[in-house]
């Protein structure tokens, strides 16, 4: 990779990777107040509202923007920059207000079949707080493919902030409910948008464009990443609806504890999606496509070196940890989850870094295939296992199992495009690295209880950072040009 392409590269990685960081910190300290304050049959309960706009909010596009991700980034001028943003500006606006209409009319059976009536909030926090996503979402994604990485970051990080602060004043005034969660994100989303907007509407100004020209031919184009979402819905979230109908509310809860700690270590791949995707367009769209490559297997090198000892990691101080973000009594329940979610993240992430090099060469079609294969599985063994076996590792064990067959669908898919490497010495190192600092972090967790202190715990962390990066050097895993990459990543650290 030539030094232009290496700089911006480390560069918007660190800068996209620093704010991943802080916004999935949100949840780890969103879970314990919600749990510790009003229990985990709130938690579990936000987690499926939370989860149910997520999925309305990503159909809204119909697939209408996909061409403004692919062609922003290389844009010149002003004037072209406004036509390719506020063309799909106009169109998602308009369906977002369509979709909230057509929320007031089923807003009562949503709430009865799928909830069963068990989950009490008020109508109105969902319309607001698409609205003001659906505009946080649009700012963000102007920032991301005008190159603007650190505005974008800085829009990731400020919203998860105040989104805190609000809530720990809640939490403070016995006022934390359904209702008061889902409007503290949305005010928290519209004080980012503002201060946003007012810079996107200095560098390009606000223009009426003709937003229906053509966009037949882009929902063509898009509406397989919609179907991709829906099946990526299906395949990373449907889980707790099954578990709320076969189990209970509170079941939710424990299995999005292990969950979300065993998924933790995703914010690598989604840090390196917000880049990889528009610099290897750019690299590709400059007749350099073997630049893009070295990208690609950088990304994928990268992602394997810190996520196979965090599954190894997983394993020991799961327990500990949850306790520490819950209960006792919900660690007790998700021991299992954890592990084997982390394991099934990995094979996730790798999924997530290929459908970037297939998004640059806009095969969209074959990302749904892999999503539709992985969550029609995914969904029937969720459906059939919990009928028989009323545990949430049977979820756990259905995710794996789905993530690991996405990424062998697309791994293959993506080898006919490119030779992407796979990194096999680095995976083998990065095993004896993590088996050497299992043992050794075990004898450490056997002589201190980690539960007695944060403090332990937290010092078992690093020392088992520690031990793992030294057998890493030992074992030689980096070039003298990696190695050089590592200090330069540090420099602009």
């Amino acid at each position: 990779m030539n030094d232009s392409y290496k700089k911006e590269f480390i560069k918007d990685n660190l800068i996209t990777l620093i704010a991943h960081a802080i916004i999935s910190l949100k949840g780890f300290v969103v879970m314990p107040l919600i749990i510790k304050f009003v229990g985990i049959k709130i938690y579990g309960s936000t987690i499926l509202i939370q989860s149910m706009i997520a999925f309305i909010f990503g159909i809204s596009s119909i697939g209408v923007g996909i061409k403004m991700k692919r062609y922003l980034p290389s844009a010149k001028g002003k004037e072209e920059k406004r036509n390719i943003f506020y063309k799909q500006f106009y169109f998602r606006l308009i369906i977002m207000l369509i979709i909230i209409n057509l929320w007031y009319f089923f807003f009562d059976i949503i709430n009865s079949a799928i909830f069963k009536n068990e989950i009490q909030y008020s109508f109105g926090i969902i319309p607001v707080f698409l609205i003001t996503y659906f505009l946080y979402s649009q700012g963000g994604d102007y920032f991301r493919y005008t190159s603007g990485i650190s505005k974008m970051s800085i829009m990731g990080i400020t919203f998860p902030v105040i989104y805190i602060v609000v809530l720990f004043f809640l939490a403070i005034k016995n006022s934390i409910t359904i209702n008061s969660i889902i409007t503290a994100q949305s005010v928290s989303a519209l004080l980012v948008v503002i201060p946003a907007f007012i810079i996107i509407l200095k560098e390009i100004g606000i223009k009426w464009v003709i937003f229906y020209r053509n966009i037949i031919s882009e929902i063509k184009i898009g509406f397989p990443l919609v179907l991709n979402f829906i099946m990526d819905f299906i395949l990373v979230g449907i889980d707790r609806y099954v578990i709320a109908i076969f189990l209970s509310v509170a079941a939710v809860g424990n299995y999005n504890v292990g969950y979300q700690l065993g998924s933790f270590i995703i914010l690598l791949p989604k840090a390196m999606g917000t880049v990889l995707p528009q610099l290897m367009s750019k690299a590709v769209d400059a007749n350099k496509g073997y630049q893009a490559i070295i990208m690609a297997n950088n990304s994928i090198k990268f992602f394997l070196i810190l996520a196979i000892p965090f599954v190894f990691g997983s394993i020991i101080l799961g327990i500990p940890i949850m306790d520490l973000l819950a209960n006792e009594k919900v660690a007790s329940k998700a021991v299992l989850v954890l592990p084997i979610v982390a394991l099934g993240t990995l094979f996730y992430g790798l999924f997530m870094i290929l459908s970037d090099v297939l998004f640059v060469h806009l095969k969209t079609k074959q990302i749904f295939r892999a999503n539709l294969i992985a969550s029609i599985f995914n969904l029937i063994a969720n459906v059939i296992l919990l009928y028989y076996f009323r545990s949430i590792i049977v979820a756990a064990i259905t995710t794996f199992i789905s993530y690991l067959i996405a990424f062998l669908y697309i791994r293959r898919t993506v080898d006919r495009l490119w030779k992407i490497d796979y990194q096999s010495s680095v995976i083998f190192k990065s095993i004896a690295a993590s088996f050497v600092m299992s043992i050794l972090l075990f004898f450490v967790y056997t002589a201190y209880d980690p539960m007695s202190s944060v403090w332990i715990l937290l010092g078992e962390v690093l020392f088992s950072i520690t031990v793992y990066f030294l057998m890493l050097f030992v074992l030689k895993t980096f070039s003298d040009s990696e190695i050089n990459t590592i200090k330069q990543f540090f420099r602009f650290a």
